[in-house]
């Protein structure tokens, strides 16, 4: 999603910076992104109206950022506590913003001999800048 074009009331509005998910990690809270010389601008979740392959299709004037757009999910580990990896990216579902599944990553290693692979049942526990993801499952969820 990051570079894409944002179209506000049929104009480009900007580009999408990134996605900033719920603390939850289970939604998309809403968008930064950048227009112009206004420096980040932010687009609330119910302000995306379609979230295309080549486009996010919007409405309403991109606001002001909140303080924690800098939130983001980090360490992955297993339900014992075993350090997994950190999550890389989120797949969305386009139509409800919602988390599908976390890439997570093993390491640079791992992730070429291995690849990186997919989580979709987890949970998150909220810090003040970054989430720690506990993966439920066997082995290492669904490889790419």
């Amino acid at each position: 999603m990051e570079g894409m074009p944002v179209i506000v009331g049929g104009k480009r509005s900007g580009q999408v910076i990134r996605a900033v998910l719920n603390r939850d990690g289970r939604a998309v809270r809403g968008l930064l992104i950048r227009s112009g010389y206004l420096g980040p601008r932010w687009l609330e979740r119910n302000q995306i109206r379609v979230l295309g392959k080549v486009s996010v299709i919007a409405e309403g004037k991109p606001g002001k950022p909140p303080r924690d757009t800098d939130y983001k999910l980090f360490r992955v580990s297993d339900a014992n506590g075993e350090r997994l990896g950190i999550v890389t990216d989120a797949l969305i579902c386009e139509d409800t913003l919602r988390v599908a599944a976390l890439e997570i990553s093993s390491g640079p290693m791992d992730d070429l001999i291995d690849g990186r692979w997919y989580a979709t049942a987890f949970s998150v526990l909220p810090g003040n800048t970054t989430g720690h993801v506990t993966v439920f499952c066997e082995g290492k969820g669904v490889k790419q």
